[in-house]
């Protein structure tokens, strides 16, 4: 035994340094945002991101971000809004909202804490309470009491009732070739600023077309000048259909013959008329003008149950215009979804396209009011998802859950308390 050891003495235990630790709160700005990326939703992104100022910060200080955030996760789906039903004849009448079936928490949560139900109208006593939705998008609900003439913008999400004002301008009239035809007014919003939105008319008389718009910026309506239109279906001031459908920025409108299309370029301002492809021109066909996920006008169009996808692009001349891009039947995969009840449809509508996703509904032998069945169709996978089975005699609006004010720039509760991090 060495010497001045001893067996019950032992030699001292050497104390290990802890490992330094590193919590959530000490992570740089770009991990934390590497970090909210790989979330599964937008509803978890804003659960996240207003747990803090800090985080809020981080994600509402960069657009990059914002971007990258939508191109990975496609804005989710909450629900369908369905105009007031033509059978309604007691007041108050409003519009029905019927939530997607979501297995995400915090997509649920979302619709719980809403007012889809848009009672923040009620708060208005001198308003009448019978209003039928006539557009639905960047999270706002644009509804309109046609007997008063007055429209109203609403935020489901945030509860609230943005903008009142009437539908009387007699500007709309002047110069008109007869009485022109007003057709349903329609939103245009930003993704970059959610706060902002332009609500645009479209009006036409026997010959020519014309566009009113009111910004939300300034607070004030725009009229802008007639404009006649190339190939004229003929007399009468019921030639022009379908003002409701947009794409990018655009609206598209069709012509009762369905020949041709216009199109208004809601930056420039500018009307330009287009040919219909021969396929939309079937009088069976349903189609509805929308964006892929990345933006890019397309067209989807049902006949039967054959869905089709439209999108822009040049021919062999070099021709510009709107080409076949694929064409999918789903008779089979609808009567492996609805087995026995397939045999009371005979084919597919086409009721909306959103941020890459066409909605659809089946159709009754009769054509009356019937339940049908609605279906998300995803245009990149081709991918068909079961929605829910309700009645369907009035148009339909999806509400799709877009990127919160409250997430850009300065504002709300959570506003930077250095004042720095605007968008």
């Amino acid at each position: 035994m060495a010497a001045g050891s001893s067996p019950t003495h032992r030699p001292p235990v050497k104390r290990r340094k802890k490992p330094s630790t590193t919590t959530v709160a000490a992570l740089g700005e770009d991990i934390l945002l590497e970090i909210f990326l790989r979330l599964p939703s937008l509803a978890t992104l804003v659960r996240a991101a207003l747990t803090c100022r800090g985080w809020r910060r981080a994600v509402a200080s960069s657009p990059a971000f914002r971007r990258r955030f939508r191109e990975l996760h496609p804005a989710p789906l909450l629900g369908l809004f369905f105009e007031t039903s033509s059978v309604v004849q007691t007041l108050p009448a409003f519009p029905s909202f019927v939530p997607a079936r979501r297995r995400d928490r915090d997509l649920s949560a979302v619709v719980r804490g809403g007012d889809f139900f848009l009672t923040s109208i009620q708060e208005h006593p001198d308003l009448p309470h019978s209003w039928d939705i006539v557009d639905c998008r960047g999270g706002y609900v644009l509804i309109m009491n046609g007997d008063q003439e007055t429209m109203a913008v609403i935020n489901p999400l945030a509860r609230r009732s943005e903008r009142f004002f009437d539908l009387g301008h007699e500007d709309t009239l002047e110069d008109s070739r007869g009485f022109p035809v007003c057709h349903n007014p329609c939103l245009i919003c930003s993704d970059e600023d959610p706060t902002s939105f332009r609500v645009v008319m479209i009006a036409n008389d026997e010959s020519r077309v014309r566009a009113t718009f009111f910004s939300s910026d300034t607070g004030k309506w725009s009229i802008c000048p007639w404009v006649d239109l190339p190939a004229k279906p003929g007399r009468g001031k019921f030639w022009l259909l379908r003002c409701n459908m947009q794409a990018n920025g655009s609206l598209y409108c069709v012509y009762k013959n369905r020949k041709h299309m216009v199109t208004l370029d809601t930056a420039t301002w500018e009307f330009s008329v287009d040919e219909l492809p021969r396929c939309l021109r079937n009088r069976r066909c349903s189609f509805v003008v929308g964006e892929t996920r990345d933006g890019a006008p397309c067209i989807v169009y049902a006949i039967d149950f054959k869905v089709g996808l439209l999108l822009r692009g040049a021919d062999a001349d070099g021709a510009e215009g709107w080409m076949l891009d694929r064409v999918v039947p789903l008779e089979t995969e609808l009567g492996q979804i609805l087995g026995q009840q397939m045999d009371n449809y005979n084919e597919l509508k086409v009721v909306a396209v959103r941020d890459g996703f066409g909605y659809l509904a089946t159709s009754m032998f009769n054509h009356g009011p019937a339940p049908s069945w609605f279906f998300s169709l995803c245009l990149k996978t081709m991918k068909l998802e079961t929605l829910f089975q309700r009645t369907r005699d009035t148009g339909v609006h999806p509400y799709v859950m877009t990127w919160p004010s409250s997430l850009v720039g300065n504002r709300g509760t959570f506003a930077l308390e250095d004042g720095t991090g605007n968008a």
